[in-house]
């Protein structure tokens, strides 16, 4: 195919790419801090997916969990899942800690230290991978994958324990990059490039390379929670 054709083609995806939206909150209420001063640490649990996973952390904070079963998951579907807390666990993490925050992923069960420690735990209300040709061959909402999650943040300190953020976050995969414009894709079928290829090399040449769907939703639902922890501390006048 020649430069000139391939052009137009890559440009009109990388619009497609380019308004991709990012997980937004749904809800949200806020509290004061138990205290004026900065936590010392920030711990970051991943997201409770199953009963299980609810009872580890039961002790360890005082919220409410309310939509998270075990019921009908199939292995495959549990591990997915799994996945997506740790990746959410980990960027959270280190994206805070690139700002200055001491913050680590700890896993769940595993009790906090210290005297004065800002805990960020949660729940995925829906998970769903949608239909991964679909997204990829036609991207403007056909197989859509979604990724909604309840997030507590709780302040754990020597006057006691409280509740400061609870926010709930959706995020969806409609206009994920792919060959989101339908008519250069057949264009290029027709000349020899399949719609699938141009937009696997859009999406790994243009934006950074996802492995999944709910890899991109996982980075966009933690790029929206750091965003609220850091917006809270600015608030606080706890920022560094």
């Amino acid at each position: 195919m020649k430069t000139t054709v391939l052009r137009p083609i890559l440009g009109l995806l990388g619009i497609a790419a380019a308004g991709c939206a990012g997980a937004q909150v749904t809800q949200q209420t806020q509290s004061i801090p138990v205290t004026t001063s900065r936590p010392a640490q920030i711990v970051v649990y991943p997201f409770a997916v199953s009963a299980d996973d609810v009872t580890l952390n039961q002790g360890i904070i005082a919220s409410t969990y309310r939509n998270v079963s075990g019921e009908d998951q199939t292995a495959a579907q549990l591990q997915i899942a799994k996945d997506t807390a740790h990746n959410v666990c980990v960027s959270v993490a280190a994206t805070l800690s690139e700002k200055g925050h001491a913050a680590v992923c700890q896993d769940r069960g595993v009790p906090v230290a210290g005297s004065n420690v800002l805990i960020v735990d949660g729940e995925f209300t829906d998970i769903s991978e949608g239909n991964k040709l679909g997204r990829m061959v036609i991207g403007l909402g056909v197989g859509a994958s979604t990724l909604d999650a309840d997030v507590m943040v709780q302040q754990h300190s020597d006057q006691g324990s409280r509740q400061l953020m609870e926010l709930s976050t959706h995020a969806e995969s409609g206009k994920m990059p792919g060959a989101g414009i339908t008519g250069p894709a057949r264009a290029a079928a027709a000349g020899g490039v399949s719609a699938a290829t141009i937009g696997v090399n859009v999406a790994m040449g243009g934006v950074k390379n996802y492995t999944s769907a709910t890899g991109f939703l996982a980075d966009k639902t933690s790029e929206e929670i750091v965003d609220q922890i850091t917006e809270y501390y600015a608030q606080q006048g706890w920022s560094s």
